[in-house]
């Protein structure tokens, strides 16, 4: 299941704000209550990289509970390079 870090920026009022969302979806501004703001970017955080004891492990969201994404671990890699590679296959 997709998971998304997104970054907003209010047109109206110049507020920053990030909000994590199963999507990249529009937004109310949480200064000025403007609603409908598109995120100017958005992060995927499906697969993430957490460092392991001398390793790295690929988590992956597999479904979106009432806290937040649920993430499980996928594969244990050496290195940094070789997670990033893994996840890259995987989005081909």
């Amino acid at each position: 299941m997709p998971w998304f870090r997104n970054h907003y920026v209010c047109t109206s009022c110049d507020g920053h704000w990030l909000a994590e969302h199963a999507e990249a979806m529009e937004a109310d501004c949480p200064h000025c209550r403007a609603y409908g703001v598109a995120p100017y970017r958005s992060d995927d955080w499906t697969c993430v990289i957490e460092p392991l004891g001398k390793g790295f492990v690929v988590l992956e969201c597999t479904r979106v509970n009432a806290h937040g994404p649920d993430y499980k671990r996928r594969k244990r890699f050496p290195t940094r390079e070789a997670a990033q590679e893994f996840i890259k296959s995987r989005a081909a």
